[in-house]
């Protein structure tokens, strides 16, 4: 079992490769940035959604599993707790309408049937992982302008606070709460009692609250970025409604360069981030977007 601070250590992987906000969960003390658990060249990724697929992500037990759905084929990516893709499983879809169907596989962590009609609903079967189901729209027309927007409009906030529950697998889990000030302050504490603070050029670092303050150098931080990077393929609407009471789209995309899902609540109003789930090999992440440019001071521990 990971421990709380290799935990936040190992989310390297993930951070690293999108330059994201999580990203400032992978830095260790002294700024220096923690070598992922698996280096990407010693895994095999999965091959990035087709062009147009509308692609739906979840946990489903150690794996994190998306399903990719077009108009003649449905592809299952099995992400592997260690990395990669998860290959030699049998996988299988129930459909409805359509019955069982079985899949060949199609790449690393990659399974695929050949469909005569789109789905209302895909229970997707692995074998050792309990069975996930997901829901199909029946229209999900493309969401590239809201994702560009969304993208845009956090890298232009002045202030923000959100929420973060990290996990590695259903019964391994951290909560985060973050704070963080353009263009290069952030102050964490983690459930755990493990804090850090970040301002500019230096850092300040501890494992509980009945410890000192442990000051160190850091390597420049942008803050201010969405926690998918740049890259965000096969964005599709897939639904309307509200978050807290704001008026909200709901839009699923993918990152193959992670590889990552994203399941992502957008306000209609102004654009900013809502909530966000995060599906990616032993990381599974939600975040709660609680406060935006909101007063807010980060300064070094006194």
């Amino acid at each position: 079992m990971l421990t709380s601070r290799t935990f936040v250590v190992a989310a390297v992987a993930v951070a690293a490769a999108v330059g994201a906000l999580v990203a400032l969960t992978q830095l260790l003390p002294g700024g220096t940035a923690a070598r992922p658990r698996i280096q990407p060249a010693q895994v095999s990724g999965p091959p990035a959604p087709p062009p147009g697929a509308l692609v739906l992500s979840r946990e489903a037990g150690v794996y994190g599993v998306a399903v990719e759905i077009e108009r003649r084929s449905l592809t299952a990516i099995v992400l592997s707790p260690r990395g990669g893709g998860a290959s030699g499983l049998r996988v299988s879809f129930l459909l409805a309408p359509g019955g069982s169907v079985r899949t060949k596989r199609c790449g690393a962590g990659c399974y695929r049937a050949a469909i005569t009609r789109r789905p209302r609903s895909v229970r997707l079967l692995v074998a050792g992982a309990p069975p996930v189901d997901f829901a199909v729209p029946a229209s999900t027309p493309s969401a590239d302008a809201i994702v560009r927007r969304a993208a845009h409009a956090m890298r232009t906030l002045r202030t923000l606070v959100f929420r973060e529950r990290l996990a590695s697998s259903p019964t391994n889990a951290i909560v985060t709460v973050w704070k963080l000030q353009a263009p290069n302050r952030l102050a964490y504490s983690i459930d755990t009692g493990v804090a850090g603070v970040v301002v500019g050029p230096r850092r300040w670092d501890r494992s509980s609250p009945k410890e000192k303050w442990v000051e160190s150098p850091q390597f420049p931080l942008h803050v201010m970025q969405p926690a998918w990077g740049s890259d965000a393929e096969d964005a599709r609407l897939l639904a309307s409604g509200t978050v807290r009471g704001r008026p909200a789209w709901r839009v699923s995309f993918a990152n193959p360069q992670i590889p990552a899902f994203f399941d992502v609540w957008i306000d209609k109003t102004t654009g900013r981030t809502l909530e966000l789930d995060m599906t990616a090999a032993a990381h599974f992440m939600h975040h709660d977007y609680l406060r935006f440019n909101g007063p807010l001071a980060i300064r070094p521990p006194g």
